[in-house]
């Protein structure tokens, strides 16, 4: 259940400005809105007068707008004002109207601490913002302790409504930084030849809690899940591949390259489930064959049998375009990436097109391409050949242009980048894909799609189009500093491998600057290497090198000195820390032996460091900065008393091992001691230090303890239904409640009370002892009775939705009471039995009104109604509102049949004074049509007369007339939304060539205004003046309404809603004349409109005519449309027009 539902907060609308006279302009207000429903489950039960009471509270405190309605399940309510008020009034209305939730989250043990912060400061700042109880178990939750991540989780409750308790929520969840529960493995299936065979889909747990994945590609092999599970689920699939291992077969057979094609691998994988792989590299002519043993032999069998039913034919198309190999090379990559001869295969299914492979392309001396086919459909092969003949020839070297300047290693994902946006007219393909360190892109111009092949020119200026879109490009890289330096390809190959400590040190050092960089080895000689990029980027990479080549000696030596008590974390367990200095730094540690350095215990000590001097620079930094911290080990005391250790160290240690690790430190919890140390650098130690402090002061402030009595009797209700009432308390309160006894214990047999350990803060025990003492005498005060009430009278208890039984547990005072219930049987149920419980007091109360609506319903008489089917809606109102308010304000029953039960009959039940009341009301202020003047407008001329519409609105607005339609409500709706038939060809404008119009105006003599619709529209004024003093603060405050009217004032304002209406009839007939206002940019239409409407109504005053600007939804969206006489329709397109060119 989700006791609030909120929409987004949004600007509120535009409103008429307070101003006098007619033709108010319209402002957009500052304000914003913001909509939420509260569920009726969820809501306190609280009479219209508290409610009333409560809104009017909020609107006075916030300075904000309230508006409510009430629906069947829930209350809506509609906030308007300055955002900051309205988020403050939506809190304050859902905090006094809601229920109270408790709410409890789980968190790390290990976050305990952060969540409540130094000295409680940070738990105390949620809760005074929020106004929410919260209570951080002390207490882990059994069976949450996991070895892998050593940690458990506790509980932490939230008591408050559920709009604080939320947000409060979501600041503790945001404090907490949760450390991984689930584990994600991964195993690798490192024989690439058994990954078409591997399918781990069955070791995916059937509710997924553990997941697997397999990755073909990279023959990673990924579980997630639990931690445990997982592990369990890698186990498994390990014994599974040594099993596929060992049920697999690998053979390998000599086929040359021009037969290997004719291998049908989707059929052999499909047939022996054997998997065949061509080799990738260019001359070798091995073909593996994976699969089981007996099924390989058989496969490679079927593979020759069935290749020598083939026929084959090869092209050599570097025959073509005067034998130009590498235009023929270029043709090859480019039917490759783009599958140009898709088609060609599709058409022709029975023959195999094989084109020679990209990574062979380099080395040929020819390009064969090979086209095969069963011996029955040799001559298959022909038309082929001729087709793939013609595609050869469309494509030119004329129509090609290879680009060869721009670095690949640097702009590669940029090229491809920019030569995206006109790929559909020219193709590319960069070479560096396939070839390492080849900057070659190839341009080909697309002309297949059009129908008549484009001009040499034509083709050569796109081609020149496409390349100049890389200038950008080749700005940036002639704006990069270009570098080279003398460097032996044996120091290339030993300093400046990937894998070696320098080359990593360099790396890491240009990484910290922003920009391109390209370092290229044994370029452009053997023994020289490139430098080149950004200028910030090249200048550190410059540096760098210059200094490895003024000192390139592996044999440098620098010193550096470390204090004599830090050495040993230098040396590290079994020399730990030294030989990852050496690995990481290429260098030889040189320590001077212990007697030195026992002698020199109170000075530093000289280290010696020999290798490579820009290697030994940064060995020397990282060793002065480590010493640095190894010299500043402190130890901190804080006295614990020993009650205390246990909560402080945790479960499994795991506030200790959580500070330790946070802050690199040791905390030692001597056994017999009150005095706990902390050892380590001595930030670490302060931190450590002042978390421990909090924590300690948190435990000392919440430590107290109270034992009471409780009779066993009241134990069930103390702890409520799934232990709602007790958890209740300790959410409230912040405390912890045990019980000492059970109640089948001796003691507590011969006792008859029950011993009730409360554990907290001293004020908090007293108010949770006083709680559960309350709740005793509540229970010492329950009762129970039964009533025999008639089936007839069982609905008119619970009443529509279960209002009626809501108002009787209010009214006896059920909202306070937390244990009561009045438990009516179902509709289908025989038991007459009506079982009331609760305090005295509430019990007598419900028992009397019972018994009073069924002595009501005894003397209750029913009448029947005639009223018009069409009004029968009006009985109900919107959501039912209607008919609830009548039930409620007479207490009796309105039965309105279904509007497909022509034949039903509204009835009244009730007494027989409320029925004649109700009556009355219903007849003289509900269904009847009131009205002040009526004028009957022909069907033919409504259209016009209503300018769509606008016409109505104008006397809303200007007059406070308002216009009904009766009975022809429907049929003026059709007429006023009539589609408009505009006569396109003649009124769009040219949008293409030197005559390219951006509007255009049209006039035409039409036939006077008319339609197929016979007989008048109806249409009934009524004068509403707008009081914008009395507007509603919600649905159930009454306000009301003048009985005065001035009169005069009303009957000047019908009288000008006729005379408008009438001469609009009258010049009906004169509107025989149509204007159409083109516009090539639509989005300009709204100026047409403006502000509010503002500039459309003052054409139709100036034109008189009916003007109709089309929303970009409508079918026809680029016609302004005007009807009126000649003059009016031409002055309205000049003001359009007009309106369009500013």
């Amino acid at each position: 259940m989700k006791p609030v539902v909120s929409s987004s907060p949004s600007p509120s609308p535009s409103a008429p400005s307070l101003t006098t006279g007619l033709g108010a302009t319209r402002m957009r207000s500052k304000n914003i809105q913001e909509a939420f429903a509260l569920d009726l489950e969820s809501q306190l039960s609280i009479t219209k007068p508290e409610l009333s009471r409560i809104v009017q509270s909020v609107k006075k405190n916030h300075d904000v707008s309230v508006e409510s309605t009430l629906s069947k399940n829930s209350r809506t309510f509609l906030i308007s004002g300055v955002a900051a008020n309205v988020h403050e009034a939506k809190r304050e209305l859902v905090k006094k109207l809601t229920k109270p939730i408790n709410a409890v989250i789980e968190v790390p043990s290990k976050c305990k601490a952060s969540i409540i912060g130094s000295g409680g400061r940070t738990i105390r700042e949620i809760s005074d913002a929020y106004e929410v109880k919260i209570n951080v178990s002390k207490e882990v939750n059994e069976g949450s302790y996991d070895e892998d991540m050593d940690d458990t989780t506790s509980d932490v409750s939230l008591f408050g409504d559920f709009e604080s308790v939320s947000m409060a929520k979501a600041k503790i969840l945001a404090i907490v930084k949760e450390e991984p529960k689930n584990a994600t493995i991964k195993v690798v299936v490192d024989d690439e030849k058994y990954l078409p065979y591997v399918d781990v889909s069955s070791f995916t747990s059937d509710d997924d809690e553990v997941k697997v994945q397999f990755y073909k590609k990279s023959g990673d092999i990924v579980i997630s899940g639990p931690r445990e599970k997982a592990k369990a689920t890698k186990a498994s699939i390990q014994d599974y591949l040594k099993k596929l291992a060992s049920d697999l077969d690998e053979e390998k057979v000599k086929i040359p390259s021009k037969f290997q094609f004719l291998i049908d691998a989707g059929e052999l994988k499909e047939k022996y489930n054997v998997i065949v792989t061509f080799p990738s590299t260019p001359g070798d002519e091995l073909v593996s064959f994976v699969g089981l043993r007996d099924e390989v032999a058989e496969a490679i069998t079927y593979a020759r049998s069935s290749s020598k039913s083939y026929v084959v034919e090869s092209l050599d198309i570097s025959k073509a375009h005067s034998k130009n190999i590498t235009h023929a090379k270029n043709l090859i990559m480019y039917f490759t990436k783009y599958s140009v001869l898709k088609g060609l295969v599709e058409s022709h299914p029975n023959v195999k097109i094989s084109l020679p492979s990209i990574q062979s392309l380099p080395t040929a001396e020819t390009i064969t391409v090979h086209i095969s086919a069963k011996s029955d459909e040799a001559n298959d092969i022909k038309t082929v050949r001729k087709e793939l003949i013609s595609f050869v020839n469309n494509f030119p070297p004329s129509e090609t242009l290879t680009i060869t300047d721009l670095d690949y290693e640097l702009f590669g994902g940029s090229i491809k980048h920019c030569l995206l946006a006109s790929e559909s007219s020219v193709a590319f393909v960069q070479f560096g894909d396939y070839y390492p360190n080849d900057n070659t892109v190839l341009l080909i111009a697309l002309t297949e799609d059009e129908d008549f092949k484009p001009s040499i020119e034509e083709i050569q200026a796109s081609l020149k189009k496409a390349n100049e879109s890389l200038n950008s490009l080749r700005a940036k890289q002639n704006n990069m500093k270009t570098k080279i330096y003398e460097f032996s390809e044996e120091i290339q190959d030993s300093l400046f491998k990937p894998s070696s400590a320098t080359w990593k040190l360099i790396m890491e050092n240009i990484s910290e600057q922003e920009g391109h960089i390209q370092i290229k080895l044994h370029s452009p000689e053997q023994n020289q290497l490139t430098v080149r990029g950004d200028e910030k980027a090249a200048n550190v990479a410059n540096k760098i090198f210059e200094s490895i080549l003024s000192s390139p000696s592996s044999k440098s030596k620098m010193t550096v000195n470390i204090p004599a008590n830090s050495v040993a974390r230098l040396i590290g367990n079994k020399g730990s820390n030294l030989q990852q200095i050496r690995e990481k730094f290429a260098c030889q540690v040189d320590i001077p032996n212990e007697e030195i350095n026992n002698a020199a215990k109170d000075r530093n000590v000289e280290i010696t460091l020999t290798g490579l001097e820009y290697n030994l620079i940064h060995a020397k930094t990282y060793m002065t900065a480590e010493a640095k911290k190894w010299a500043d080990i402190i130890t901190k005391e804080i006295i614990v008393p020993i009650k205390f250790h246990g909560n402080m160290i945790g479960q499994h240690g795991t506030y200790r091992n959580r500070l330790q690790e946070k802050y690199n430190v040791f905390i030692n919890f001597p056994r017999d001691s009150e005095i706990v140390t902390i050892r380590g650098p001595s930030r670490g130690v302060n931190k450590a230090h002042e978390e421990l402090k909090a924590l300690l002061d948190f435990e000392m402030e919440n430590g107290h303890k109270m034992i009471i009595n409780v009779p066993a009797e009241h134990v069930p209700r103390i702890i409520g239904k799934n232990g709602d009432n007790i958890n209740d308390i300790r959410a409230e309160y912040g405390v912890e409640m045990d019980f000492l006894q059970k109640s089948t214990d001796p003691k507590v047999q011969e006792t008859g009370e029950v011993e009730l350990e409360i554990t907290g803060s001293r004020q908090n025990i007293k108010d949770a002892a006083k709680r559960v003492e309350s709740i005793v005498a509540e229970a010492s005060d329950f009762v129970t009775e039964v009533l025999k009430i008639d089936h007839k009278y069982h609905k008119s208890i619970v009443g529509g939705g279960g209002h009626t039984l809501r108002e009787i547990i209010s009214k006896a005072g059920g909202e306070e009471i937390r244990n009561k219930s009045v438990d009516i049987p179902n509709a289908d149920s025989e038991s007459q039995d009506i079982t009331v419980q609760g305090p005295q007091k509430f019990v007598k109360a419900v028992v009397a009104e019972i018994n009073k609506i069924v002595k009501d319903g005894e003397n209750s008489v029913t009448k029947t109604l005639e009223i018009p089917a069409e009004r029968k809606g009006a009985l109900i109102g919107p959501g039912g509102m209607v008919r609830r308010q009548l039930e409620s304000e007479f207490s009796i029953s309105l039965f309105v049949p279904n509007k497909d039960d022509p034949s039903g009959k509204i009835t009244i039940t009730g007494l027989p004074e409320n029925v004649e009341k109700a009556e009355k009301k219903i007849l003289n202020e509900i269904i009847r049509e009131n009205f002040d003047r009526e004028v009957n407008v022909p069907a033919s001329v409504y259209e016009y007369v209503s300018e769509r519409g606008a016409f109505i609105q104008k006397l809303r607005m200007d007059l406070f007339v308002n216009v009904r339609f009766g009975n022809t409500s429907k049929k003026a709706n059709k007429l006023a939304r009539a589609p408009i038939e505009i006569p396109l060809e003649k009124v769009r404008g040219s949008t293409e060539g030197e005559n390219a119009e951006k509007t255009k105006f049209t006039v035409e003599e039409v036939a006077a205004p008319s339609t197929e619709e016979e007989g008048d529209i109806t249409m009934r004024l009524t004068y509403e003046p707008v009081d914008l003093s009395s507007i509603l603060d919600d649905e159930e405050k009454e306000v009301e309404k003048e009985t005065s009217i001035d009169s005069a004032k009303k009957e000047e304002a019908l009288d000008t809603a006729v005379k408008l209406i009438e001469e609009r009839i009258a010049k009906a007939p004169s509107a025989t004349y149509a204007g159409y206002v083109w516009g090539a940019d639509t989005r300009k239409f709204n100026m047409i409109v403006g502000p509010g409407g503002s500039n459309i109504k003052k054409i139709r005053e100036a034109a008189d005519v009916v003007i109709n600007v089309p929303r970009k939804t409508d079918k026809v969206n680029d016609v302004v449309y005007i009807r009126g006489t000649k003059a009016g329709v031409e002055k309205a397109g000049e003001m359009v027009l007009k309106s369009l060119r500013r």
